[in-house]
Formats: structure tokens, sequence, C-alpha cells
């Protein structure tokens, strides 16, 4: 057997092993290509939303603008944002898909469309939105002074603008005083307003904890709204020395009393509370976060003259007492002897499932996030007071008590996509609530949950006509054969418009809805825009629905 020289062997294993290093690079490089193109092909698409931002036809330059998410709910930060160039115009990158609301960050300025504050805009994947632009004017100004009656300012006083129409735009601002007394609300919309300064006395708690109460006043110094002048406001105006003097401070009383079980003796430790009774329509319920002293002794304090309610605040949902409401009046003297009884209350406990669901884990595990609250309603019991609420188990069971007797509606949080759909009781529907006898521990229950998981997405289109300016699209469905009270589902659902005629209502329930369309014109009056159809919303399905607007009722107005 021949052999190759050495240096040959060496040469011929320097040139395999760089084959080897080349080949092996190549295959490794091929792979990495491999995972980023897998990688890339599931990465979502994202969308870029651009636009300019004048005043006076003039680029409006570092004025800066944001995305976040619409959420009926609550409200979202800013998630996306931009700042307009030299030009004025502004370009926002990598955004997701969703329902976004535009908003400006000028506080000096005011849009020129006054209707809207903020601008709706649906998004889908992989979109290039151009042309979202902006019309900015300067807002007025309303500057002032707050002092008592001595002439000492009046330090972080709240001060109101109030808009004469409260029924237009419903334009509000609230500012401070500074340490001279001196208050400036800028960026205020063109209109005419009204100033007050002080606490009224419908809402006892609105100065609460700010010290001295004093007397609501308009300007020019008068209680009367009715002989408040009213302040014009125009483009980049500035009405100066709307001054205000605070000349009486409101009196306040105080309430107490005692807390004691149904043998009369003191209670210690026991959190409450009080409801004010603004109006016929309107209750204010506090917790004060006090609790009765080892007499079972409570106070309540800084109350102005109206009527009120004392008892005992929410526990957790795990407790077994409850009060009645001990009503009183406050006048002109404090009020003594007060005495809320605490009882032994009712509960509910049972179960809450998920529709055809209960073998799916994400969502059992999302149901135990959801807040379950149940309202009592009964001839005996009266406005105001504090709710009952708790969170599900992990095998979805739960119990609330410190319940009165009554009729018991139960609710799951706003802000899930779950909806009850029914409630039983030992088996049998109870379409109008669940009775509550006095002391009664109710069991048995079993709340029939639903994931609202429908959508519709639609576009209106206009014809006979051109869209007149400041106009508003109004879009609402109303579903169809259910009958009001017996779930928590809200039968109507409104979505705004947005910029470019599309709309997205999400969180449905299946079933037949009717939709309806119109048109809002500030300032115009008479028949409007209007249009219905019927449509069907299936589970888990997106609908897509086209809505045709006829503005024939606008072109032939004289």
């Amino acid at each position: 057997m021949i052999s190759a020289p050495r240096e040959r062997r060496d040469s011929l294993l320097m040139v395999s092993s760089t084959r080897q290093a080349i080949a092996g690079f190549f295959v490794i490089f091929g792979v990495a290509v491999l995972v980023h193109a897998q990688t890339t092909s599931v990465k979502e698409l994202t969308s870029t939303v651009s636009g300019r931002i004048t005043i006076k036809d003039k680029p409006a330059p570092g004025i800066a603008i944001g995305l976040r998410m619409h959420d009926q709910s609550r409200p979202q930060p800013v998630s996306h944002r931009a700042v307009t160039d030299l030009n004025g115009e502004y370009r926002i990158t990598n955004v997701p898909a969703g329902t976004f609301l535009v908003s400006i960050s000028a506080p000096a300025f005011v849009l020129a469309d006054e209707s809207l504050s903020e601008r709706t805009l649906i998004i889908s994947k992989g979109e290039t939105i151009e042309h979202v632009d902006f019309t900015l004017l300067r807002g007025g100004v309303i500057t002032g002074k707050v002092s008592d009656s001595d002439g000492r300012p009046l330090i972080q006083q709240t001060v109101s603008i109030i808009p004469e129409n409260q029924q237009g735009r419903g334009y509000y601002r609230q500012v401070n005083t500074d340490d001279r007394g001196i208050y400036r609300a800028f960026g205020i919309p063109a209109g005419a307003y009204r100033v007050a300064a002080g606490t009224d006395e419908e809402d006892s708690f609105g100065g609460r904890f700010q010290g001295a109460f004093y007397r609501r006043t308009y300007y020019p110094n008068v209680s009367d709204t009715a002989q408040a002048k009213v302040i014009q406001v125009s483009e980049g105006s500035e009405a100066t020395n709307v001054d205000i003097v605070l000349s009486r401070t409101v009196a306040t009383y105080t309430a107490s009393g005692r807390i004691v079980d149904e043998a009369g003796q003191p209670v210690p430790n026991i959190p409450y509370g009080v409801t004010h009774f603004i109006n016929a329509n309107s209750t204010h319920s506090l917790n004060t976060g006090q609790v009765s002293n080892a007499r079972g002794e409570f106070k309540l304090d800084k109350l102005m003259p109206g009527s009120y309610a004392a008892m005992i605040s929410r526990m957790d949902a795990d407790s077994d007492l409850r009060s009645d409401q001990v009503r009183f009046e406050i006048t002109d003297q404090d009020v003594t002897g007060l005495v809320i009884t605490i009882k032994k209350a009712s509960s509910v406990s049972g179960v809450i499932v998920v529709e055809g669901g209960n073998d799916d884990k994400a969502l059992r595990d999302q149901l135990t996030k959801t807040g379950i609250s149940v309202s009592v309603s009964g001839p005996s019991l009266e406005r105001g007071g504090f709710g009952h609420f708790t969170n599900p188990a992990a095998d979805g069971s739960f119990r609330i008590g410190g319940l009165s007797p009554g009729t018991a509606t139960f609710y799951l949080m706003s802000s899930s996509r779950f909806r009850v759909v029914r409630v039983e009781r030992d088996g049998v529907v109870q379409p109008r609530g669940v009775e509550i006898k006095e002391r009664e521990n109710v069991t048995g229950l079993r709340i029939i949950a639903s994931y609202a998981n429908a959508s519709v997405r639609g576009m209106v289109e206009l014809q006979n006509g051109t869209l007149p300016p400041n106009a508003q699209f109004s879009v609402w469905l109303t579903k169809l054969g259910e009958e009001p009270g017996t779930t928590n589902f809200a039968s109507t659902t409104s979505q705004q418009v947005d910029a470019r005629g599309q709309f997205v209502i999400e969180g449905l329930m299946p079933g037949e809805y009717e939709l309806h369309a119109g048109l809002y014109v500030p300032g115009v009056s008479g028949d409007m825009p209007f249009t219905k159809q019927t449509i069907v919303v299936t589970a888990g399905v997106v609908t897509n629905v086209t809505v045709t607007l006829d503005l024939s009722p606008l072109t032939k107005r004289p």
C-alpha cells in the first residue's frame, strides 16, 4: 500500500476540514434563514397613521399627537405617539389593528371642529392611513382672582367654567387658584360661559376635604345662576378681571350616634358611611374610612344642610352583618343620638359556569377574574348605600353576604365580555331575580354566563349629498326579542363612527339585532338622515355590514 507524503495528507485534511466548515456554515445559515423566515411570517402586520396639523392654514410644528385604545369600560393611556415636524406633518408607525382614539396635546388650542375632542380611527392590519389632518384654533382665556370679603386671597379654591348651554358640546373646565388667589383657564372653545367658585349646596361632599366651605358664587358675586354675567369667548380672546368674592362661609354640622347589636350592646370597629340624598333622582354615598370606637360611637362631620342616611359600610363578601339606613336631616344644628342597629344579614351562594365552555380552561380562568355583583331591590329598601361584590373561586363557586331581604339581581363586571344568560335556583330559572328573605342563606344558585365574542364591522356610505361640517355619525344596535330586566346584557349598544365612516361593535352575544344609523349636525334642528336594518350576529364571527344614509333631508332644506 502506497501512502501519500505527509505534507500532501496534511493539505488534504485542511481542504476537507475547510469544506466541512463551509458546509456547516451554510447549514447553520440556512437554518437561521428558515427560522427568520418563519418568525417573519408569523409576525403581525402593523399599520402607519400620518397627517398634518395646521393653524390657520400654516404648519404647526412641535405638536404632540397620540393614539390610545378605545375602551368604553376604562380610559387607556396613550400607546403610540409622534410630534409634528417643521411642515406640521406627523407619522405614527407600528400601530396594531384595533379601534383607537386620536388626540392632540396642545392645551392652549382647540380643534376647529369643536364637536370632537378626540377622533375615532378603526385600523386594520397592515394599513397605511394618510391625511388624518387636524386644524387648530387658539383657544380663549378667562382669568381673575378669588378672595374673601376681607380681600384675602383664597388659595386652592376650585373655579368652574360652565357653558351657558350645558346641552351643547359639553365643555366644562375646573381650575384652582394659586397662592395669590389667581386662576387662569386657557384653551377654551369659543362660546358663552358662566364662572363660579365655592361649594354647591347640592353636593356636601364636593369640598369635604378642603377645609372651610364657601357658598357657591357666580361672577359678578351673585348666588343665582340666572343673574350671573355671561362671558363671551372667541378665538384667541382673553377675559380678564373676572373676579369673585366669596363672602359667606357655609356652616357645616356633624351627625353622631352609636352602632349597636340587636340586644342594644355597642359594637366597636365597624366601618360606617353616609349617603346624601341630593334630589329625587340623585344620591351620593361616601365611605368615610372610619370605624366605630370601643363604645360603638361614630361621627360624621362637615355636613351641609340636607337629607342624609347613616349606615355601616360594605364589609367583605363573607360578612354576615348588615344595617338599615338611618335617615336624618341637617338644618341649622348638629344631629346627635343616631342609632345604627346591626342585624344578621342574608347571603347568596352558588356557582358560576360558562355556557358550553366549561371544558375551555382559558375561559374558566378568565371567568374567575370577573367580578360578580348583586343588587337587592324591594319596597322597603331606599336608594343609595354600598354595593356587594366578589370574585368567584377557581371552581366557580361564590358567596356574597351582608344582604338585605328583597329581590337580588346579578351582574358581571362591565369591562369583561361575559354576560349573564340566566340564573337558576335549585334548577329553576329565576327570570325576575332571586327572592331573598330576612336572615336567609340562599344556596344552590347557578349563574350561567356566556362569552360575548361576536362583533359587527361596518361602513357608512352616503348618497344624495355631501357631509356638512361638524356632522357626527351615530350607530347603535338593539337586540331583538330580549325582555328588559331578564339579564345584565345591555339591550342597546352604541359605537362611534370614525373619520372614514367605519365602525366596529365588539363583545356581542349571538342573536338578531336591529342596526340603527343616523346623522347629527350641531345647531341644525328638524329631520335628520336615519336608517335601520336587521342583522344576525353569530358567536365568534365578524359580521360585515354596509349602511347607506340618504342625505336628502339636509339638501332639501331651504
